[in-house]
């Protein structure tokens, strides 16, 4: 996809291509209470249409890679991949969110991809310390039926893994650096596909050898992989307690440079007392309250990739709490309740965000005010794509 050309194109591809779709979302705010003022909730596990997020609370510290196509991703629809390799993209053009729920309003609502998820139980999160998130994994390859990875933990069905080596050389028709995608084989064992499109269908690579040396995967982003623009933060699919334990968390950069993390000035962030579910639990008001996103190293642009979550303090007594990396997309100003927040992103605001094949589209909220449990959000995105 190469985008429009010109306001005549995109009239053209929207209207006598028929290169246009409507996705109608609603969403309930699938809290346990009432939620604070001021702090940030992510409608991903929330019931409506699309359904709840079921990815959330899953393995521990295993990045779990998100698609629209995934029953499991709650992801709003936008009308399948525009292009059979899955590396096209459509532009949104028009987007609204509204609420008619009392006090629910005012209230920022925020497009965001949701890339991936890496559950954190209970046992992680109470426990003070560093966590290594799943980013790299000594891998042994066999070529007996196939080329079959082997790692030590269990790697989704469609995770994007790119190889390097030390001391050998790779199997034959792998290159380092380049991005393939994972057929899970069994808890410990996976396939591997060229493109994405090629896991769905299931045709995966077959060599003659299992290369030499030492083999080590690297987890990727599914989009975005140069890690410009994303953004990470924590939210609790099941309601956490605790004292005021802090997070830090460590990541590569999107200009590649490794060891970065959360600044300790002027605090980190900090956990609430008690988090109703789907908060982001270090968002609000005061010291070490943030919103929504993990703070950045100054002069980084984003993260390509997360490795380590340091919890300090007290940890989190109870609660399961994820840690997502996604790439925000637009935001609505919701200020009257029942009315409307509309945003024309071709004439209005001529961004046109970009919407990559497989995006897992959600929203984060920023309650304004004391949103009531289970209050309802509504709205639609127009979308269209170019040749």
């Amino acid at each position: 996809m190469s985008g429009f050309s010109s306001t005549d194109d995109l009239v053209n591809q929207i209207t006598t291509n028929g290169r246009f779709y409507r996705a109608d979302w609603n969403k309930n705010h699938a809290t346990g209470g009432t939620v604070v003022a001021g702090t940030w909730q992510c409608l991903a596990g929330g019931a409506g249409n699309p359904g709840a997020n079921t990815a959330l609370g899953g393995t521990t510290l295993i990045p779990i890679t998100m698609y629209d196509f995934l029953t499991t991703a709650g992801a709003i629809q936008h009308g399948g991949a525009v292009a059979a390799a899955y590396d096209g993209y459509k532009q949104i053009l028009a987007a609204s969110a509204f609420s008619a729920a009392a006090t629910t309003m005012p209230a920022v609502a925020m497009l965001v991809d949701l890339l991936s998820i890496t559950p954190l139980s209970n046992a992680t999160i109470s426990a003070v310390g560093t966590k290594t998130i799943l980013g790299n994994e000594v891998t042994t390859f066999s070529s007996s039926s196939g080329l079959l990875a082997t790692y030590t933990s269990d790697i989704p069905t469609y995770t994007p893994i790119s190889y390097t080596n030390s001391g050998g050389a790779l199997p034959t028709g792998l290159t380092s650096g380049t991005v393939y995608w994972t057929v899970r084989v069994s808890a410990t064992t996976s396939r591997l596909a060229t493109t994405l499109q090629n896991a769905i269908a299931g045709t995966v690579i077959a060599f003659t050898d299992a290369g030499t040396g030492t083999q080590t995967a690297m987890i990727r982003t599914p989009r975005y992989s140069d890690g410009a623009g994303v953004q990470a933060f924590l939210t609790a699919s099941t309601a956490g307690t605790a004292g005021a334990g802090t997070f830090q968390l460590t990541y590569t950069n999107s200009a590649g440079t490794a060891a970065k993390v959360t600044p300790t000035s002027p605090a980190l962030p900090t956990n609430t007392a008690v988090s109703p579910l789907l908060t982001i639990p270090y968002s609000g008001t005061g010291s070490g309250k943030f919103g929504p996103f993990f703070p950045l190293a100054n002069g980084d642009a984003g993260i390509r990739n997360m490795t380590n979550i340091i919890l300090a303090s007290a940890g989190v007594t109870t609660g399961v709490y994820n840690l997502c990396l996604c790439k925000p997309l637009l935001t609505l100003p919701m200020t009257t309740v029942g009315v409307a927040a509309e945003r024309d992103l071709v004439n209005q605001m001529p961004s046109m965000p970009k919407v990559y094949d497989g995006a897992c589209l959600v929203w984060l909220i920023y309650a304004g005010s004391a949103i009531p449990n289970n209050s309802a959000f509504y709205g639609h995105l127009d979308l269209g794509w170019g040749a």
